[in-house]
């Protein structure tokens, strides 16, 4: 049981320790996320990766019937802040951290369908490789579409039109 005086008896310094790791562990599983894509949106059609993903930022035609389309994300984390008593609570040096990452996505689209997803982007030591681009990837991970294209589909008549 806390001394009388002790500051986590009225639920000072030992809740935040508790917040900080649930914020950083749930931050961590998002950056599985964008490995998870890797592995699972090839064969994805257009149409499919554009409802969950929503419309490229850019997109280059690389070939006649192959096309790399980009999107952009930023994630930032809330800062987390505290004081840490040293010598008797003479001295409280305030101590807070933050942080904000960017991601690029590129996918490669070959005959309507994705054949591969590429991620740019600053990782984090604490959050991991690729982190922010999870929230371009959940959606499409975990309310997949899963539309059939006609034989005669054509990309380039849908990716080669201006943005509206």
């Amino acid at each position: 049981m806390p001394a009388r005086g002790d500051r986590r008896r009225d639920g000072g310094y030992g809740r935040r320790p508790v917040v900080a790791l649930a914020l950083v562990l749930s931050l961590t599983a998002c950056a599985s996320l964008p490995e998870q894509a890797r592995h699972d949106l090839p064969g994805t059609t257009l149409p499919d990766l554009v409802s969950c993903a929503g419309q490229p930022s850019e997109r280059m035609r690389v070939g006649p019937d192959d096309w790399v389309l980009s999107w952009g994300a930023n994630a930032s984390t809330p800062s987390i802040s505290g004081s840490v008593p040293l010598f008797a609570d003479l001295v409280k040096p305030t101590v807070s951290a933050s942080a904000s990452m960017q991601c690029r996505m590129s996918a490669r689209i070959q005959s309507g369908r994705v054949v591969s997803i590429h991620y740019v982007g600053t990782s984090s030591l604490i959050f991991g490789a690729h982190a922010a681009c999870s929230a371009l990837v959940r959606d499409c991970l975990l309310h997949p579409d899963h539309t059939t294209l006609p034989a005669d589909y054509d990309a380039g008549r849908y990716l080669s039109k201006a943005n509206p």
